[in-house]
């Protein structure tokens, strides 16, 4: 299963007969033009290529993925929202900003945990994005985005028990701590267990 489909199911639980042939689908699209990138460069792959791999038209690639910068970086922002869900349906706990911290920490923990699992995918787009600097860029942008998001969001459910320019801070400290983690497991190799990784980072942080 693609780490996008594996990612959506982990919010939306089984998927139907049609939802499945429509995953399996995506799956084929996303191997492929995993497997392009790797074989021709990403930019030297274009979306006819990846077409023609899973005997599709264009067109239907347009149905699954708006654009090539989308296979690298869906399951990265699929993970970065089943995050935000994580700590959207967290019961209340402790008001102030070491609530806050709290619940961002279980937040962040569980996309470490999702990034765990499907760590062979991550690694293999980790490796394209190194070679081409304009796609590592998205991923920052991908992170910022989460940040700007666990901000809103948090902002909401401390319901103004913590100052805005503190949890501002707040975030963008345990979203920077969250890259530093991610960059060193993806570098290692994705060999080591991150959950713990981004736990002691986390940690040392406090």
């Amino acid at each position: 299963m693609s780490d996008t489909a594996i990612s959506e199911q982990n919010q939306a639980g089984q998927p139907g007969l049609r939802q499945r042939k429509k995953r399996l689908l995506q799956e084929a699209i996303e191997e492929a033009a995993l497997k392009l990138f790797v074989q021709r460069g990403y930019e030297e792959t274009s979306i006819q290529d990846i077409a023609e791999a899973v005997m599709i038209s264009p067109r239907t690639f347009f149905r699954y993925f708006p654009s090539k910068e989308a296979v690298l970086l869906g399951p990265t922002r699929a993970v970065m929202q089943a995050g935000l869900e994580h700590l959207r349906a967290l019961p209340p706990g402790q008001s102030g900003i070491e609530g806050a911290r709290d619940a961002l920490r279980i937040a962040l923990l569980r996309i470490a945990d999702l990034y765990q699992q499907q760590r062979r995918g991550f690694l293999l787009r980790y490796r394209i994005a190194q070679q081409v600097p304009s796609v590592a860029a998205f991923y920052l942008y991908a992170l910022l985005d989460a940040e700007i998001a666990f901000n809103d969001l948090l902002q909401e459910r401390m319901r103004g028990t913590c100052e805005s320019s503190k949890l501002r801070l707040l975030v963008a400290t345990q979203v920077a701590t969250l890259r530093v983690a991610l960059e060193q497991w993806l570098d290692e190799g994705a060999q080591s267990d991150l959950q713990t990784l981004l736990a002691t980072y986390l940690g040392e942080g406090d």
